[in-house]
């Protein structure tokens, strides 16, 4: 388990195992172990819950914010350009709209990551972290993130064959695999 709350924002990660008892082809018992993990990252009300696409994004944006904070702390002054956000609407209609912004802020000279959520274009939640606390989220992100596991999608497919005088049925099971 990994539980990380600073400032609002809030990393839970969880993994769960649990054991499938079968008997394979030969008659011999065997267990299979599946690892059943959760990761949701909280800013404040806004959720991202296992999405890989979102996790990486705002890994990539707290990488780059740190490659740019340390290019500039020899070049005093020098702006990082960054400004990225993420939406969510609500599942069924295009009601509440939230808005995850993470901009570049500069002030006496020193460089901070600006996070903030607007909920229906009204601010929600708003924090500033510099280089050190973005350094601190990367690396909850980046665990939580690892715990992450494939996840075996078992579906059927139907196949016709055609023997000499009579077409017979065959199902196969094939897999695939699924993040999330």
């Amino acid at each position: 388990m990994i539980e990380y709350d600073y400032k609002g924002i809030k990393v839970e990660a969880t993994a769960e195992m649990s054991q499938h008892d079968y008997v394979d082809a030969g008659g011999h018992s065997r267990a299979r172990f599946d690892r059943n993990a959760r990761v949701v990252v909280r800013f404040w009300s806004f959720a991202i819950d296992g999405n890989l696409t979102e996790l990486t994004y705002v890994k990539s944006i707290l990488n780059y914010f740190m490659q740019c904070y340390w290019k500039r702390t020899s070049k005093e002054g020098n702006r990082i350009e960054l400004a990225k956000s993420i939406e969510h609407y609500d599942k069924h209609h295009r009601e509440n709209p939230q808005t995850l912004n993470f901009m570049a802020r500069q002030k006496n000279k020193k460089h901070y990551l600006e996070i903030s959520l607007y909920t229906n274009g009204v601010p929600d939640g708003e924090t500033y972290l510099d280089g050190q606390e973005v350094i601190m989220l990367d690396i909850a992100l980046g665990k939580a993130i690892t715990l992450l596991t494939p996840k075996v999608v078992e579906y059927e497919e139907e196949k016709s064959k055609k023997d000499s005088s009579e077409s017979k049925k065959s199902t196969s099971v094939s897999y695939g695999i699924s993040f999330g």
